[in-house]
């Protein structure tokens, strides 16, 4: 299959599109043959060596961690999704990557909803996995105040919203420039950097 990969750390540059093995849907997963998958900074920072002590990576790696596709495969113990289904999930996230393929094997996944193009929805689940493990952990809701850091960004836009679905008082921060933006999704906007406790 052909999947974006880069063999070496270093800039864009180092991307290229490269034939590799199928991945197959082991227990729990499932494989889907890609619509659409997301880049995020994350990938970045990967690609650039960045993380390389943190994270070191066997090389060539695929990139890749959200996707949204139809499912081709299903590994033992999986129910409620079979061959054919829209879905929108991401990859384990112990392999760093994997996505940005023409196959990719899913760790967490939802039903696609029929309002999310095949690229917002191959670009979001991410986000709204890290949002939505926050947010759980912290047990937001109901008569909570919460300060979102980056709430323009993409996990930040994901954990405005639900946070206010669960009942939450939100405070944003955001350049000024995304002030309407985040107040659009129900957070009371505020400026990062100094005089923020003012």
């Amino acid at each position: 299959m052909r999947a974006l990969i880069f063999a070496e750390y270093g800039p864009a540059s180092v991307l290229e599109v490269a034939e590799v093995p199928e991945p197959h849907a082991g227990p729990g997963r499932i494989r889907v043959a890609v619509r659409a998958s997301g880049v995020t900074p994350a990938d970045c920072y990967l690609r650039s060596g960045r993380f390389r002590d943190m994270a070191p990576l066997r090389l060539p790696h695929v990139l890749g961690v959200d996707a949204a596709g139809v499912v081709d495969e299903v590994g033992t113990g999986v129910t409620g999704v079979q061959p054919g289904d829209a879905v929108f999930g991401v990859v384990d996230l112990a392999e760093l990557g994997g996505a940005n393929a023409e196959y990719a094997v899913l760790a967490a996944w939802e039903p696609k909803p029929d309002a999310l193009s095949w690229e917002q929805a191959g670009g979001a689940a991410g986000n709204i996995e890290t949002a939505t493990r926050v947010l759980d952990r912290l047990k937001v809701g109901p008569g909570m105040t919460l300060l979102i850091e980056g709430a323009a960004g993409g996990v930040g836009t994901v954990a405005v919203q639900l946070a206010v679905a669960r009942g939450a008082t939100v405070i944003g921060t955001a350049s000024a420039r995304n002030h309407e933006f985040i107040a659009g999704l129900g957070a009371a906007p505020t400026t990062y950097g100094a005089g923020l406790g003012e």
